[in-house]
């Protein structure tokens, strides 16, 4: 006797980027007109402006939060208000292009321990990349991904370990509201930088299975986040060394530091001697972050200046 399909809801964020949101909105439902394909669509307005207009649907739900809580806390909202076996999360701005309940509820009732399983996004350029990465090491945070990246691929998986596990980008996603549960949700303590990544590394450490399905795909352009790129480099590195040292990547703390501040300290002087090229207006933004890395790397960049982070 085969066990029914796990129930399936939707989950979406929004701050200030209504438009987006109505669309995402709009492709669920048209993809999706059945209740028994998707139960509930829950839309968590995090006190932006302009909230959305959603169309009349006895399964939406909009919420609105009181105060701007994040995304992180906005996340954590969202599937309190749901009460569906599988919950597919998408950004504001994380389209669906095909339909994905009858896929994702297959993966997930045909492996009980399946915890998060991730889209393929897309874009204008139309290449295709996985909402997914390895779990990422220590040795790759101190040199820098870039580094990586420009290494043959059997040089680059050896030196980070192959076959490392999935950990899994929320901005098109399914979990398993049990798996959920089971590690109290989304951390509150990272911001939306690596929030994910936590989360989906804690389900793997819980004993549940990441994964990522080639049929679920969706249009995400991504690059949506109101900020400068310096103060997201700043952020980058807050949240990754809370990440590796939550999940007991950083076996030596001191030496870890001694590795980031020598990068540091040579990016920072490449940086200042392009600074005093004709194309300085380029590169001082840069080098303005990187002594801030300097500075803050032994305090595990924690800084008391608001307008860095």
């Amino acid at each position: 006797m085969h066990s029914p399909l796990p129930t399936l809801g939707v989950l979406i964020t929004n701050y200030q980027a209504r438009a987006q949101t109505e669309e995402t909105v709009a492709a669920i439902v048209s993809l999706h007109p059945s209740p028994s394909d998707v139960t509930q669509i829950v839309v968590v307005d995090d006190a932006s402006d302009s909230p959305p207009s959603l169309p009349e649907d006895s399964r939406i739900t909009l919420h609105l939060n009181p105060t701007n809580l994040g995304y992180v806390r906005s996340v954590n909202v969202g599937m309190r208000l749901l009460s569906t076996d599988i919950v597919v999360v998408f950004d504001c701005d994380a389209r669906p292009l095909r339909p994905f309940s009858q896929e994702v509820s297959d993966r997930f009732a045909e492996n009980p321990k399946l915890g998060v399983l991730a889209f393929i996004q897309t874009d204008n350029t139309s290449r295709l990349r996985a909402a997914a990465e390895p779990t990422p090491t220590l040795s790759e945070f101190i040199v820098g991904p870039a580094f990586f990246s420009r290494l043959p691929p059997l040089f680059r998986q050896w030196l980070l370990l192959g076959n490392r596990p999935l950990c899994i980008h929320s901005c098109c996603m399914a979990v398993r509201t049990s798996a959920f549960k089971s590690v109290n949700g989304f951390d509150e303590t990272f911001d939306f930088l690596d929030a994910d990544m936590d989360f989906s590394w804690s389900v793997l450490e819980k004993g549940w299975h990441n994964a990522v399905d080639d049929r679920l795909l969706c249009f995400h352009p991504g690059g949506g986040s109101p900020q400068s790129t310096g103060k997201r480099v700043l952020r980058h590195h807050q949240n990754r060394w809370r990440l590796l040292s939550k999940h007991h990547q950083i076996k030596s703390p001191r030496l870890a530091k001694a590795g980031l501040f020598t990068r540091h300290l040579f990016e920072t002087l490449s940086l200042a001697l392009l600074s005093i090229t004709p194309f300085r207006s380029r590169f001082l933004p840069k080098l303005k972050t990187r002594v801030t890395l300097l500075q803050t790397v032994g305090t595990e960049y924690q800084t008391t200046d608001s307008s860095c982070l």
